[in-house]
Parts: structure tokens; sequence; C-alpha cells
């Protein structure tokens, strides 16, 4: 390593490496501040649209809410879902949007909206909640095999119990009641639905053998 004997001696090494290196540090400089700035631009923006998002989730809100017409409804819904897309609102609103479908008894429009969110879904959370109740909307259309078609999905998380709930729904609508058991006897075997729903798998069990089902 190079000494220096005195404090001019240091400086003048200081600006003769300044003069070669100089450039090169101003270049590598500039682009950090670049970096530094468009990092922040880009956080700026994510809180501006996330805003933006959550204000036409709630105008979703407030329409249904205050029972605006069905084509306001329709209309802010996929609002949201088409300029959201890539946001949890826009998966809220294609599930918030298919609930008012259900009860307006528009069942394939219902389907359509909740079609999106497997589709178009951020989080396989919301996916999951989309396919489940997809599969109730096509069995209240008297489509049980597309509903089957619909809940095989390989990897289920969490959901399994609702998934095997549901099979049993379907097999059970399609008169494969040994089927239909035997995906209610699974779901009864997880640890992962509550007392009250535990119940209600019974009691669909049961039926299926109180109507002369059993196998």
């Amino acid at each position: 390593m190079a000494r220096y004997d005195s404090d001019e001696e240091q400086l003048e090494a200081i600006r003769n490496w300044l003069k070669e290196n100089g450039k090169a540090m101003a270049a590598g400089a500039v682009i950090a501040i670049a970096g530094v700035v468009g990092w922040q631009q880009w956080g700026a923006h994510q809180e501006r649209s996330a805003e933006a998002a959550s204000i036409a989730y709630m105008q979703l809100i407030d329409a249904r809410e205050t029972g605006a017409d069905p084509d306001t409804v329709e209309r802010r819904g996929r609002a949201v879902m088409e300029d959201y897309q890539r946001s949890v609102y826009g998966s809220m609103a294609g599930l918030q949007l298919a609930e008012y479908q259900v009860e307006r008894s528009s069942l394939e429009q219902a389907a359509n909206a909740l079609r999106w969110v497997v589709d178009n879904g951020v989080d396989e959370s919301f996916r999951h909640v989309a396919r489940l109740r997809l599969a109730q909307v096509l069995l209240g259309m008297d489509e049980p095999e597309q509903a089957l078609a619909v809940l095989n999905v390989p990897d289920q998380g969490v959901y399994a119990a609702q998934y095997l709930e549901k099979r049993g729904d379907a097999y059970a609508a399609s008169g494969d009641y040994r089927r239909a058991r035997e995906a209610y006897d699974a779901a009864l075997a997880t640890d992962e639905i509550s007392s009250t729903r535990r119940a209600l798998i019974r009691i669909k069990r049961d039926d299926l053998v109180a109507d002369g089902t059993s196998a």
C-alpha cells in the first residue's frame, strides 16, 4: 500500500485519483440516483393505483348497498375487474359481482364472474374460493359434471375439506351416491372444518342413507 508523508501528498493523490476515476464515479452516482428515483416513482405509482382501485371497489359496494340498478352494479364491477386485474380488488370485485348475480338468480352471469376470478385472480386463495362458489353455481344450474371438472384441482391446500364436500354434493346431484358418500367421509376425516360444517356434512351423508341410497 502506498504511504504519504504529508497532507499535501495525500491531497495530491486524491486529486489525481479523481482525475482518473471521476467520470466513472459520476456515471455510477447517476445510475444509483436514477435507480432510487425510479423505485420511489414506482412506489408512488403503486400507491396511487391501490388508492384508485380501493375507491372503485367501494363504489361497487355502494351500488349494491343502495340498490342501484343492475346495469350500474355490473358496470362498476366489471370496471374494477378490468382496470385493476392484477390487484386483489379485481378478484374481490369478481366475487362481489357473482354474489350479486346469484341473488338475482342470474346464474350464468354469476358463473362468468367466477370464471374470471379463477382465470385472473392474483392470489391462490381467491381462486380457490371462486372455484368452490363456481361449483355451487353450476350445481344450481344442474351441471354436476361441469362442477366436478371445476373441482378437479391437484393442490387444494387448506381448502381440501371444502373441495371434498363440494365433490360429494356434485356426485350426489349426478346420482353417484357411492362416490358422494366417499367424498363426504373423506371431508369428515379432515381437521380443517368447523364443528358446524362437520355436522352439516354428516346430515348430507345421512340423507343419502335415509333415501335408500346406501350401498
